[in-house]
């Protein structure tokens, strides 16, 4: 009788315990669900839908540029910025003149959570009926969620981007990866002129830059393999940019005068993705395009001359550099050119030396060197949205040398102005892209498509 009564008492108390545990389990679960995940389903993990269970589980896409379905919206990257609010700033380009109401989808650990997107349009975008747009993606609470979705009303999607710059945000680097990094937006038009793209890098590497990034659209099949020598030498990025399929970009910068959807392949778009994929990767980031180097006139390179000009404006995140054209229709006839560049097409920066004398009267453009963690947007001559101040580098300290054709298609060559701000560089530099096409040995190379490997 003993042992009967001995076993009820066992029995109870395991009920007893099973029970607790259970009434437990259920005020965990609540607490987690409504403390922790606000906003979030109420359902029991084992009976979440399998719809929920999978929908941040399909593989993030790695392409550079997404269309949004039923929209006129395409997305290029998304990141983490908790600068001034905690949000998720999706860098793309969409359609000035009527916005959809588009969504994101937060992906926390097997639930999800949406909220409406905040568009904003850059404001330079050159009259384009498209432009370049941040979609503003608001977190609710300190989570953060490591991949998102954006779809329109009523069109859930299943490409899953990955948020970018979590780790860096939450503890940035102590020392950067690079001092100096370079934007370069795009290559486009099956670009031939290998003399001064070789020119332009080497020049790069001498004042100091450690790595370029190129959006890259189209090139000549040359040039494609000098392109892949570059990446080989770890000094060259290249994020494929295949913006002609999906927009009528144009190839010019006046609307309606040059016809298209998009200004000039969007380059603001590429920019400011470019800004914010490399933000905690290097100390500054440089804005131009191939045929332009940003040269000083009292230092020995980038780092001598930002460290001078950081150092008497402490308060400045962003440098602005003149623009100066040097017209390639100007030749200097006792520079020749070194016979191991004379089968090599393209440009000889070396033997134009005059430039054009700027207009007081016009707007003349600029490009930038730049602090990107203070940088919030930027257009390509001048940022849009930054903390800090701007300095606007005077000419005898600095200025950006453009070689290209004539801006003013009336001068004549009594009317430039001699400018040998390059003269300390030329004896390197040619030492340097004669070390460059003895190494391809250009002539010889077959003309071989899709060789180059690229970053994503």
């Amino acid at each position: 009788m003993k042992t009967c009564a001995s076993v009820k008492n066992v029995c109870k108390l395991f009920s007893l315990i099973f029970s607790m545990i259970t009434f437990l389990y259920v005020v965990y679960i609540v607490v987690v669900e409504k403390t922790y995940l606000p906003g979030g389903p109420f359902m029991l993990p084992l009976l979440r839908s399998k719809e929920l269970k999978t929908l941040c589980s399909s593989n993030w896409t790695g392409e550079t540029i997404v269309h949004l379905k039923n929209s006129r919206t395409y997305v290029i990257g998304a990141y983490l910025d908790l600068r001034s609010r905690s949000l998720i700033r999706v860098i793309g380009i969409t359609y000035r003149y009527e916005q959809e109401p588009l969504f994101c989808d937060f992906c926390f650990h097997g639930t999800n959570e949406t909220v409406p997107a905040e568009i904003e349009i850059h404001s330079d975008h050159f009259q384009f009926p498209y432009g370049t747009t941040d979609l503003l993606c608001n977190l609710k609470d300190s989570r953060i969620p490591q991949y998102i979705y954006l779809h329109a009303a009523n069109y859930p999607s299943n490409i899953v981007f990955k948020v970018h710059n979590i780790e860096q945000m939450h503890n940035p680097p102590s020392r950067f990866e690079y001092d100096f990094l370079l934007c370069i937006s795009a290559l486009f038009g099956s670009y031939n002129n290998v003399l001064q793209f070789i020119q332009s890098m080497e020049m790069y590497r001498m004042l100091g830059v450690q790595k370029v990034i190129l959006y890259h659209t189209d090139s000549s099949s040359i040039l494609k393999q000098l392109l892949t020598y570059y990446i080989k030498q770890n000094f060259l990025e290249l994020i494929p940019w295949p913006i002609t399929t999906y927009i009528n970009v144009s190839s010019g910068w006046h609307y309606p005068e040059h016809p298209g959807d998009l200004h000039y392949y969007g380059q603001t778009a590429a920019l400011n993705d470019c800004i914010y994929r490399n933000m905690y990767r290097s100390k500054y980031i440089a804005l131009n395009d191939i045929d332009e180097l940003i040269l000083p006139a009292r230092h020995k390179n980038w780092n001598e001359l930002v460290d001078y000009l950081q150092h008497s404006n402490p308060d400045a995140s962003v440098f602005i550099f003149e623009n100066h054209v040097f017209p390639v229709t100007f030749v200097n006839q006792s520079k020749p050119d070194p016979e191991e560049w004379k089968s090599v097409p393209g440009v000889n920066i070396i033997r134009h030396d005059h430039r054009e004398p700027n207009d007081p009267s016009e707007v003349n453009p600029t490009k930038l060197i730049l602090n990107p963690r203070d940088v919030v947007r930027t257009s390509v001559h001048t940022p849009l949205d930054f903390s800090g101040q701007e300095y606007r580098v005077p000419r005898k300290i600095a200025q950006l040398c453009h070689y290209r054709q004539p801006k003013k298609k009336e001068i004549t060559d009594d009317m430039l102005i001699e400018d040998y701000i390059l003269s300390p560089f030329e004896n390197a530099l040619v030492e340097r892209v004669n070390s460059v096409v003895g190494q391809l040995e250009l002539l010889k190379l077959e003309q071989t498509e899709n060789l180059l490997p690229v970053a994503v």
